[in-house]
């Protein structure tokens, strides 16, 4: 099979502007031109294209993954980093979570420091 940029987009549930840039990252490589000019992907681009889309799914940097080679295979080590992070965005987001509850329940106003609600 050989599809164009765009259809290769679509095939992945990305954009055209996505594959331009990880083409520009290096993480994925620039396929053959047809005679006309266009771009022609085959399955390998899409099973990296589709590799790369998982590992950004899962909160991977794209540093990482270009790092990680066209295996995408990441160390045990990096995924505990990317699963640290996200136990703290998760964390952050329950604390904004029960502010925004405070601020509905109490009708403070949204920019007031929690603890100031008195104050202000």
């Amino acid at each position: 099979m050989a599809w164009s940029t765009r259809e290769l987009a679509e095939l992945a549930g990305t954009t055209v502007n996505t594959i331009r840039h990880y083409h520009r990252l290096g993480l994925l490589d620039e396929p053959e031109r047809r005679h006309n000019g266009y771009k022609q992907y085959g399955t390998p681009e899409l099973v990296r294209l589709l590799r790369i889309r998982r590992l950004v799914g899962l909160g991977v940097p794209l540093a990482w993954i270009g790092e990680a080679g066209a295996d995408g295979n990441l160390s045990p080590e990096a995924l505990r980093q990317v699963d640290a992070k996200l136990v703290a965005e998760i964390e952050r987001l329950v604390r904004s979570r029960s502010d925004i509850a405070a601020i509905l329940r109490d009708g403070a106003a949204a920019d007031t420091p929690a603890g100031f609600e008195s104050v202000a």
